[in-house]
């Protein structure tokens, strides 16, 4: 159900703490009904970095009821992507709040491109998954279309209902082994990684090998739940998994370099990754890969047991030039300094 109130939305940009409280009514409201995780916000980063001026907030009467956010990153091909969020709480949606903000939103990454500058093309991004119908209407009637789709899938490792156990290890190619990895043969791991990864056009963002240690010092230490195939002094292919804290499992990265691929190096890999994490008693473990990816990477893992248990399209359009004259500006838009709404104390 939408309410339709008299009263003009009001927008204002986001003005520090005391607008915490709104922001976190907003993502009450839409996680209730669209179980919606991740929605960040200048609340939620330890340095904005200058992000904060795309945190824009809409309120009605005492209630805040939207909000936005933005990030943006350079892409292994050189896209330069403009990730731009937000929601509005159910309730008051279909009142043109939505498309004010990222019309907003827009003419703020179209002017920040503009001074970053760069050799690759500039992009809008925005996040729409499979349960977020109003989301992906508004993104859609806005230009956008679906550049690649991020599938998310899971993995039973128990021995129960029949056919889940894990598969049997499969046997290496010939001339390929496994070996223990050795905090020595990090840099070639790394590398290995962001080769196989080189050529992408679905999103990735080059890892540098001093974020790669952060990666493996914080989540991914214990290396016997790695498996890293080796052919001579070349790192073939490699597969690292790890343990979450709540005794699941995830695959973070699975990369086999192009001369290995093509002869069932990765099956073997992620079939002996999967019986070392059941080994250690966890009982599913987790993936994401993309749908359009040319390697054939969802087929493979499904024949391995995965199942898909959630899709993210991911939109974009091109950055149009940023125009002569005034930005777009939602009606009621104020300063930070300005009086503006509360939190409400209803539920939206």
């Amino acid at each position: 159900m939408h309410a339709h109130s008299t009263a003009e939305p009001r927008f204002w940009e986001y003005r520090g703490p005391a607008d915490t409280a709104g922001l976190n009514a907003v993502r009450d409201a839409v996680r209730e009904a669209e179980r919606t995780v991740w929605m960040p916000g200048p609340d939620t980063v330890t340095d904005p970095g200058g992000r904060a001026r795309f945190c824009l907030l809409a309120g009605i009467g005492d209630r805040v009821v939207g909000y936005t956010w933005a990030d943006w990153w350079t892409e292994v091909d050189g896209t330069r992507l403009y990730l731009v969020l937000g929601w509005v709480a159910p309730a008051w949606r279909r009142n043109g709040i939505g498309t004010a903000m990222l019309r907003w939103q827009e003419d703020q990454a179209a002017e920040l491109a503009a001074t970053h500058g760069g050799a690759g093309p500039a992009v809008l991004g925005g996040n729409a998954d499979d349960r977020e119908h109003d989301t992906r209407a508004l993104l859609l009637a806005n230009g956008y279309t679906v550049a690649f789709t991020v599938v998310h899938m899971t993995r039973d490792l128990t021995a129960e209902p029949a056919g889940t156990a894990p598969p049997a290890r499969v046997e290496l190619p010939a001339g390929i082994e496994l070996r223990p990895v050795t905090p020595g043969q990090h840099r070639d791991i790394h590398r290995a990684i962001e080769e196989c990864f080189a050529d992408n056009r679905t999103g990735y963002v080059a890892r540098s090998l001093s974020e790669y240690r952060r990666d493996v010092r914080r989540r991914q230490s214990d290396t016997g739940l790695w498996v890293v195939a080796w052919d001579g002094d070349q790192v073939a292919g490699v597969v690292i998994n790890e343990i979450r804290p709540n005794g699941t499992g995830l695959t973070p990265w699975v990369a086999v370099r192009e001369p290995w691929r093509r002869r069932g190096l990765g099956r073997a890999l992620m079939s002996t990754g999967l019986a070392r994490l059941s080994e250690r008693g966890v009982t599913s473990t987790d993936l994401s890969t993309v749908a359009e990816s040319p390697h054939g990477s969802l087929a493979l893992y499904q024949s391995l047991g995965y199942r898909v248990t959630r899709c993210q399209p991911r939109y974009r359009k091109p950055i149009s030039p940023c125009p002569d004259g005034p930005l777009h500006r939602p009606p009621q838009m104020f300063s930070r300094e300005h009086t503006t709404p509360g939190t409400g104390s209803g539920r939206f």
